[in-house]
């Protein structure tokens, strides 16, 4: 039987990394296009103060730049920006509390009536209200892996933990959710 070996995918940033190192001003403006409202979503549902995440988010680009030659490409450079952000947030000296933003309402689809419209914003109404029910290390792992859609060793290295405790603790966080919104008379199955 042959035997397929899996290739990751290359990361599309890793270009950029190599001319920010090399003092490219429009390749870090080029990465901050990419993913500064990413970045700043996930400082603000952080920090829970729009201003501070976006001061954070300045310092975040700023150590980019002044690190871009010390990259080593062991991680995505996408997970190397959000565990930057989340040292920094930290350091900002907040109390951790998650709060969930808004989605873009260019989120849904254009092709949705009212009504299904009405009904989508319920569910992630009721799926934020349940998120935010949970002590926070399970709402920071689940916004990580449901809006940010990090894989598990892209969590576990934002975390700075093994990735068994991020496959435990995202198991212990969908089952606490999974029970929270059939207490509220949702219905949910977190795969």
């Amino acid at each position: 039987m042959p035997t397929t070996t899996y290739s990751p995918q290359p990361d599309p940033d890793l270009s950029l990394m190599q001319r920010i190192a090399r003092g490219d001003g429009r390749a870090l403006s080029e990465l901050y296009t990419r993913h500064g409202a990413n970045i700043l979503n996930y400082l603000t549902s952080f920090l829970n103060d729009r201003q501070l995440a976006e001061e954070v988010l300045q310092d975040v680009m700023m150590a980019v730049w002044n690190n871009a030659a010390g990259f080593r490409g062991d991680s995505k450079v996408r997970t190397w920006l959000l565990t930057i952000a989340r040292n920094r947030a930290i350091n900002a000296g907040r109390r951790y509390s998650p709060h969930l933003v808004e989605l873009d309402e260019t989120f849904f689809s254009s092709d949705a009536s009212p009504v299904e419209s009405a009904e989508v914003k319920s569910q992630q109404e009721a799926l934020r209200a349940a998120i935010k029910s949970l002590p926070p290390f399970h709402q920071e792992i689940l916004i990580l892996v449901f809006y940010h859609q990090l894989s598990g060793q892209e969590v576990a290295e934002v975390l700075g933990v093994t990735v068994g405790t991020v496959k435990s603790r995202l198991h212990r966080a969908k089952e606490m959710l999974r029970r929270v919104l059939q207490a509220s008379g949702e219905h949910w199955n977190a795969q």
